[in-house]
């Protein structure tokens, strides 16, 4: 390889300061993007196309780009992603031919790249290895600044980044495109910092010396540009925080409104671009109506591409305004939430002939409380998760009218901190409180959009939370108990009593602790002495909480008896419990408990004599311990035998990864009693909520056997004998005649098979992450070219949705998925045509709740198979069917891997239960020839 002659490039002297940099450079931007063959420069990865735009005083005045041989393979994984292959780099120049030119258009310039962490170690390694030494210039980078400048944004990544702000984006992983898009998206960002109220840019200013980017300089000299100009009426003003100026709440009109009927019987198609006329989505409409005009409670199985969320929307509409009273919409998902807002409110608009008015009301715990971000803001805590929390907060609070969680993308350690940011229950905020302000627009409504979770917050509380209402539509009703079940259970874990821990802190940390600590001292105030008495309590606590949790995990894992589980739950009935560590774990917890009601006593002690000190933070973080404590002492001394409680262990995890946890077994009384009695029409709806055509099961699991509803199913507009199939591989294993281990080796050679001759993406289904991961790590160790890209649920970092994404951007990949991906994800067309069940959705045997109602059904005299646990498992396995067909274009196969489906009795119950599709059971390779 040629080395560039060696340089040093001029720097700054050692006592400038950005500004002067900036100064002499007069906003000079580089934006930089490289492909490379891997994310490892020490270990051999290389450049294999670099791209630069130049910015200079807010216009892009050059464009350099070049692909670069980089003496190496390019792996097939790389050459997927960028479309780069061998042939492309084969005559390009090697880096250190271009490094000279390279470091010249870098030098007296800010430093961007969307991941400056990436770009920039890995280009000064090259110029390293070049001959150039080059001093770290001041670093932009734009993933950070995304995060802080567009907080709501869903995905930071830059292709959704292009999408979303309208960036024309050519060629997605290739540098001179990449660098492009990035340079456009760093002006769009720029512009947006000036657009910022001048108190915001203040408080940005003072914390952007703990960013990643270098922005000190520039928001400087924007704010010296502010400081000019008029006071902007957009804007509030709390405690130094910039707020939306929040628009006033209109009030309900009352106009004339014609009646469903008429509007039903004059109208043949819904009037909006490409709809499609659905004879289930008009007949839905009919028994919505119905149920509501007639009082009566109704279960709808609406097939998937029906479109039931208008088919509800509609009919509800027409009656609140008839009756001047709100009809309320709960959902489970987010999304779902989202869809009903942004996509069905604006077609609603064209479809009604009245104006309507649509809320969003959730738990007070969605909600922002702005005494306790002042209070944050003011922190001097430089943790980078809490500086960048602060500034997307920041931004946020000049563009939100809700204040809702819901509506931010907060990074995994931002998550952290909302539970210390929340608004509280049973607390009102004297200004702008932003939960008061969702209450009095869901008061104005006609139609209330809530979740489950606080549908039965509001039916349990003393004073009801939602608008006064009779009638309730539930989308998305197959997770209602599920949901119930969570409300009223319990659950505590070590790792959120540490966080807690930490976040109190000692007397000479960072904590809330220390912020008292510091305000007594200012004050020159003897109560001081307390900070040190709790400094003594808190070690106490912490020293045996480490040691109780470490407890509770040896006693759960001696009960162990499969050693391939990766989690363990190990289901305790405090009565039956005995021996001397059982004993132990008691004498434990009540100290733990003491030394916890000892601090809370003296805490009280201090607020009595300072009450000006209780908006601390220390004293809500201490609150929060009391009722983690009062919680442990619930879970492990109460004997209701109607409450299922468990120990769930990380078995390969550190020594106190323990968590435990308590649910109710039966709640068909309480939605008999709280629910289906006290409403005249609630109406039950979703894709998966029969077997076999029967509504049994979720009549029993919610007390409306009595109640005698209207239950209808309505199937799908899709034609599924003509674009899916079910292929059984006869060549498989039954699961009862070998190991583990053995049906994870069968299961992988299969897909190994399957994606050599299907060249697509495919979806694999797992029941449990034991089998997943087991299966995963040999598909991986086989497919050692790389030419298939292998996504893994908790093998890989990130969400379901960030692993959905990473999906959908190659051509040939498999995505192995529990729980969450059974459900919820959409992959339209080619982003889909494989899907793999490797085992029936039956809950695992060790599953402490489904043991418990297990138990309950037999006491009762029941079946707990086919009550229980065949309809849980049948209804699971439509929803996985159901990834596979998500429109009338798409064509698919759904592979079962698990023979008895066919072999089994009760196997005709999983294929009864689905739209009519050709069902093939032969050997793997005969089934890839049909397909």
């Amino acid at each position: 390889m040629r080395k560039a002659q060696g340089t040093i490039l001029p720097t700054l002297s050692a006592g400038a300061s950005l500004r002067e940099f900036r100064e002499t450079m007069g906003e000079r931007f580089v934006v930089i993007d490289l492909e490379t063959t891997g994310n490892a420069p020490k270990k051999g990865d290389r450049i294999i196309q670099i791209g630069m735009v130049i910015i200079e005083e807010g216009k892009i005045t050059e464009r350099f780009s070049s692909f670069i041989n980089p003496e190496r393979d390019i792996p097939p994984f790389i050459q997927q992603l960028t479309q780069i292959d061998e042939q492309a780099v084969s005559g390009a120049p090697v880096f250190s031919q271009l490094a000279s030119e390279i470091a010249e258009r870098i030098k007296q310039s800010y430093f961007v790249a969307h991941n400056v962490a990436f770009d920039w170690p890995f280009l000064q390694e090259e110029l390293n290895m070049a001959g150039i030494s080059f001093p770290a210039p001041p670093m932009i980078d734009t993933v950070e600044m995304s995060r802080i400048l567009f907080p709501t944004l869903e995905s930071y990544k830059l292709n959704d980044l292009a999408q979303t702000l309208l960036i024309a984006h050519e060629n997605p992983h290739q540098a001179d495109s990449d660098a492009e898009v990035t340079a456009k998206l760093w002006l769009i960002l720029l512009d947006k910092l000036k657009s910022l109220p001048l108190v915001t840019l203040q408080q940005l200013q003072r914390l952007s010396r703990d960013m990643k980017s270098d922005v000190h300089p520039i928001i400087d000299a924007i704010i010296a540009k502010k400081m000019t100009s008029l006071h902007d009426d957009r804007y509030v003003y709390y405690r130094g925080v910039a707020l939306k100026k929040p628009a006033d709440v209109a009030q309900k009109k009352q106009e004339n409104t014609a009646s469903f009927s008429e509007w039903i019987a004059n109208a043949s198609a819904l009037p909006f671009r490409h709809y499609e006329h659905r004879k289930g989505q008009w007949e839905m409409m009919e028994i919505v109506h119905e149920a509501l005009e007639t009082s009566q409670h109704a279960l709808i199985e609406a097939g998937t591409g029906m479109g039931k969320s208008l088919a509800y929307f509609i009919p509800s509409l027409y009656f609140a305004r008839k009756q001047q009273k709100p009809v309320v919409i709960s959902t489970y998902t987010l999304q779902l939430q989202q869809q009903l807002i942004e996509r069905d409110v604006p077609l609603l608009q064209t479809i009604v002939p009245f104006s309507f008015r649509i809320a969003l009301l959730k738990g007070k715990r969605n909600y922002l409380s702005l005494e306790k971000f002042v209070q944050f803001l003011h922190e001097q805590n430089k943790t980078y998760d809490v500086v960048l929390t602060k500034c997307q907060l920041l931004v946020w609070l000049t563009e939100t009218e809700t204040g809702d969680v819901d509506e931010l993308q907060l990074s995994s350690g931002g998550q952290l901190l909302w539970p210390t940011l929340h608004m509280d229950e049973g607390k009102e905020e004297v200004e702008y409180d932003f939960f008061l302000r969702a209450r009095k627009r869901a008061n104005e409504a006609d139609i209330v959009i809530t979740n489950h979770a606080f549908l039965m917050q509001d039916l349990t509380a003393d004073v009801p939370l939602l608008p006064s209402y009779e009638q309730l539509i539930v989308d998305e009703a197959h997770h209602l108990e599920d949901v119930a079940s969570q409300y009223f259970g319990q659950h505590i874990d070590y790792v959120t009593i540490r966080l807690l821990l930490t976040r109190i802190g000692n007397a000479d940390g960072d904590g809330s602790l220390f912020q008292l600590k510091k305000w007594l001292e200012k004050q020159a105030d003897t109560a001081v002495s307390y900070v040190f008495h709790f400094q003594s309590l808190l070690g106490d606590i912490q020293l045996e909480c480490d040691e109780w949790f470490r407890m509770i995990r040896r006693y759960a894992l001696v009960k162990q008896t499969n050693p391939n589980v990766m989690r363990f739950r190990y289901r305790f009935q405090p009565e039956k419990e005995h021996g001397r560590s059982w004993e132990a774990i008691r004498e434990l917890l009540w100290r733990l408990c003491h030394r916890t009601s000892e601090l809370v006593h003296k805490v009280a002690e201090l607020k009595m004599r300072k009450p000006s000190l209780s908006s601390l933070s220390f004293f809500a973080d201490v609150a929060m311990l009391s009722q983690m404590m009062n919680v442990l002492r619930h879970l492990f001394e109460s004997d209701d035998p109607m409450v299922v409680r468990w120990i769930e262990v990380d078995v390969k995890g550190a020594a106190n990864a323990t968590a435990v946890y308590s649910q109710p077994i039966e709640l068909d009384s309480f939605f008999a009693e709280q629910l289906f009695a006290k409403k005249k029409s609630v109406i039950l709806t979703s894709a998966t909520l029969t077997m076999n055509g029967s509504f049994a099961y979720p009549l029993s699991r919610l007390g409306l056997e009595d109640f005698y509803p209207m239950c209808r199913v309505i199937p799908s507009p899709f034609h599924y004998e003509q674009q899916a199939k079910i292929m059984i591989p006869s060549d498989l294993p039954a699961i009862s005649d070998v190991s583990l281990e053995e049906y994870a080796q069968a299961v992988a050679m299969q897909l190994l098979k399957m994606a050599e001759r299907l060249k697509g993406k495919m979806l694999v289904l797992f029941t449990s992450h034991e089998l997943l991961r087991m299966t995963a790590s040999i598909v991986k160790e086989k497919n050692d070219d790389e030419t298939l890209v292998l996504l893994a649920q908790g093998m890989q970092g990130g969400s379901a949705a960030k692993l959905t994404k990473a999906f959908q951007q190659f051509e040939q990949a498999m995505l192995f998925g529990t729980s969450s991906f059974w459900e919820g994800i959409d992959l339209l067309g080619e982003q889909l045509s494989f899907v793999v069940i490797v085992r029936l959705p039956f809950a695992p045997p060790d599953d402490p709740v489904m043991e418990a109602k297990s138990e309950y059904i037999r006491a009762k005299g029941g079946h707990p198979f086919y009550d229980l646990s065949l309809p849980q498992a049948v209804i699971r396995f439509k929803q996985g069917f159901g990834r596979l067909i998500r429109t009338k274009e798409d064509k698919g196969v759904l592979f079962v891997f698990d023979r008895r489906l066919v072999t089994a009795s009760y196997g005709k119950y999983f294929l009864s239960s689905l739209p009519p599709v050709p069902v093939y059971e032969e050997p793997l390779e005969k089934l890839l020839q049909k397909v």
